[in-house]
């Protein structure tokens, strides 16, 4: 005890020699914290159509709503998120007619949350076998009863549908908040493989506090298989009439007949795959689209400044691998897709460079270009997609290049509609003396997405946009 108390005396006494020599130099103690809060309220549990039959159709909700933190927290407005379908796991047993629920530590019952990861390559289970893609499950969540498996149950996911209720917060249906969410018919495909590389079918969603769309309401809906050669007559009736989607294959989506009696299984996994702080530069990773007006109304002169100022918003966003991407479409009497989504600014600027001011205004094709490249194999789930189209007008001519000034008007109205159902975020710049700024709102994913400006001052009206500013 002694030595101690000697020793912190000894400490002390130099401690006070120095002082002096080092009071040029400071410490100080900056306290971080925060407090995380998750963006969207989802129910936990499982939906359980239990006993079922062939061609049947069910449906159950499934209600997605904001969380209070993120509904009492200024900062932010918009929810991007996906509805993914993944294989389910499961403890069976009885040759998988059967599957084993536990008992949480709240007493209520639930299946484990084993959900399948699909892996692309070689399984390293399996020899001398060269498989494109595999489900794996990972470890069983506890040690195994002689007669029991676990595993993969048969995929109930391409049987099960998801579907938005078309309606805001306030029970509208003519509202931009009713249009922003996806749908996904029964009898799809929940992946593909494409270069190597796993492609999920994604439902997208979208809330947003500033359209008063705060809550989404789902139906999820199962259309039960039919079983090898006992699929009743009208069974490609029953599949067309549910997803009428071009090239569809009613015999691709019957089960073998060694899966009837199993238990199937789905698990929804629900993403949040973006959030809207007050500019884009606030999100680490976006996918967008420059949705380019080069309309003879514009002219040369000004055409130079929206180029300008268009390749200054480009070096805002900062593009990287595994950041920002951008692309270009651009329309003028038609639409063209001058540049695929890349992270690469200098392929973008190439792009822009190639706009010239001549011909109609076609919106919808320029719309309609960038909504497809948005669709396309080069978006990436995990990132929010955005438009932002920049125009001195409104529309006079429709996607075929015929029609009256309404008429294109209400094409290019929905189109926009469209876009944003696909979960796209629509940003406007109407610029110039020229545009019809009511009309260009409609346009918009909200009235605050929407911006006025000059030629000249393109660049600064661009800056808002992405600036990351509260």
């Amino acid at each position: 005890m002694k030595r101690k108390i000697l020793s912190g005396a000894v400490a002390l006494a130099v401690g006070v020699a120095i002082l002096p020599l080092f009071a040029a130099f400071e410490a100080h103690v900056i306290n971080v914290t925060a407090k995380i809060e998750n963006a969207l309220n989802v129910p936990l549990g499982y939906l359980d159509f239990g006993t079922v039959f062939p061609q049947e159709h069910l449906d159950k909700p499934l209600d997605i709503v904001l969380s209070q933190s993120f509904l009492e927290e200024d900062r932010v407005d918009d929810v991007s998120y996906i509805i993914r379908q993944k294989p389910k796991c499961a403890i069976t047993n009885l040759d998988g007619t059967s599957f084993d629920s536990t008992l949480s530590q709240d007493g209520k019952s639930h299946l484990y949350t084993g959900t399948g990861h699909v892996k692309v390559g070689d399984n390293p289970a399996t020899t001398d076998v060269e498989e494109a893609s595999w489900i794996d499950c990972g470890p069983a969540p506890r040690a195994l009863d002689e007669d029991e498996k676990w595993g993969v149950l048969p995929m109930l996911c391409p049987y099960v549908s998801k579907h938005p209720d078309g309606k805001d917060d306030q029970n509208a249906t003519d509202t931009v908040g009713a249009l922003n969410d996806g749908h996904m018919n029964s009898f799809h495909s929940v992946w593909s493989i494409i270069d190597n590389k796993i492609v999920w079918n994604d439902t997208k969603g979208h809330l947003a506090k500033s359209q008063k769309d705060t809550q989404d309401k789902w139906t999820i809906d199962l259309a039960v298989p039919c079983f090898g050669g006992y699929c009743a007559q009208d069974w490609e009736e029953f599949v067309h009439g549910i997803n009428p989607a071009e090239g569809l294959n009613p015999a691709d989506y019957t089960q073998p007949i060694a899966n009837e009696h199993k238990i199937f299984g789905c698990d929804l996994w629900v993403e949040v795959t973006g959030i809207s702080l007050p500019g884009l530069g606030c999100n680490e990773k976006i996918d967008l689209m420059l949705v380019v007006d080069e309309s003879g109304s514009i002219g040369s002169t000004n055409m130079a400044a929206i180029r300008t100022a268009l390749k200054t918003f480009v070096d805002s966003l900062v593009l990287a691998l595994d950041g920002p991407h951008a692309g270009q479409s651009s329309f003028a009497s038609l639409g063209t897709l001058d540049q695929q989504l890349t992270h690469d600014p200098v392929l973008v600027k190439a792009a822009i460079d190639t706009l010239v001011s001549s011909g109609t205004t076609n919106l919808t094709a320029g719309i309609n270009e960038a909504k497809l490249e948005l669709e396309s194999v080069r978006d990436r789930a995990d990132a929010p997609d955005y438009m932002v189209v920049v125009t001195d007008g409104v529309p006079n001519v429709c996607a075929d290049g015929s029609c009256s000034v309404g008429e294109a008007e209400a094409e290019a109205l929905a189109a926009a509609a469209a876009a944003k159902a696909a979960g796209i975020e629509v940003y406007v710049v109407g610029v110039g003396g020229g545009v019809d700024a009511d009309y260009l709102k409609t346009i918009a994913s909200s009235v605050d997405h929407y911006f006025a400006g000059d030629f000249d001052t393109l660049s600064t009206t661009l800056a808002e946009i992405v600036s990351c500013e509260e």
